[in-house]
């Protein structure tokens, strides 16, 4: 028997150890799929659906509590849709990072960080917005609730725990994990070019008519959502051969 009879069961434990799947692996797999996909109707097909129907002038959020006070079930539907989407956010993009994380671990690891951060930033973001745009107009007055957005932007304790977080940490964080994805080749590139196309336009330009940034979130949500679902468990756990996507 030559030495390389003796290596053949040795190859074969280790091909059917990346084979066997550990335990709730494919439930996990499954969850981040459904957040990505619940994540990208309750933020952005909310906030796109939101910018169709909401008649609020300017596009400021004082507007649009004049505006929600005249529409209660709908603006209220709407803000807490925006806070569910919290709920499935995270998960959907630690299971990103969990794909990313075998081809990329630096961009992995320093995206992850910072997206998660800037969620934090995010759901502080919403929470105010929650709390003066759908509690206190029926609370303490429309005026009053205006008032006190304008005191939240103007909070030094809104600015830093709220918008600075969401601002640089959400932005920087899924660019990175974009470019995590596109450079490991572990995800399809054209949902990561909406992602990217996204951002730049959700922080950077106004809507353009009746298109809005968030529909570009909604579809590559989508989009990412069902390609994990429909990953072997080798593309799951960076097993597989890099492909081209």
């Amino acid at each position: 028997m030559t030495a390389q009879h003796l290596a053949a069961p040795a190859e074969l434990n280790e091909i059917q150890a990346l084979d066997t799947r550990p335990p709730l692996s494919r439930a996990a797999q499954l969850a981040v799929a459904a957040s990505l996909i619940a994540a990208g109707l309750l933020n952005g097909g909310t906030q796109f659906v939101g910018h169709l129907v909401i008649d609020d002038g300017s596009g400021d959020f004082s507007d649009q509590i004049r505006w929600g006070v005249e529409h209660p079930v709908f603006h209220g539907v709407e803000q807490f849709a925006l806070l569910a989407s919290m709920v499935f956010l995270p998960v959907a993009v630690l299971g990103l990072a969990q794909v990313t994380r075998h081809r990329a671990p630096r961009l992995t690891a320093a995206g992850i960080v910072l997206t998660l951060w800037g969620f934090w930033g995010f759901h502080n973001i919403l929470a105010l917005g929650y709390t003066a745009g759908t509690i206190a107009p029926s609370a303490l007055g429309v005026d009053a609730a205006v008032r006190l957005n304008d005191a939240f932007m103007e909070d030094p304790g809104s600015v830093f725990g709220a918008l600075v977080p969401h601002l640089l940490g959400s932005f920087l964080g899924l660019i990175l994990l974009a470019a995590a994805g596109w450079r490991g080749r572990s995800l399809p590139r054209i949902p990561l070019v909406l992602l990217v196309a996204f951002l730049l336009w959700d922080f950077l330009l106004p809507p353009a008519g009746p298109l809005e940034a968030h529909l570009l979130l909604l579809i590559c949500f989508g989009w990412l959502g069902v390609h994990v679902a429909r990953m072997s468990w080798q593309e799951w756990s960076g097993t597989a051969e890099v492909g081209t996507y």
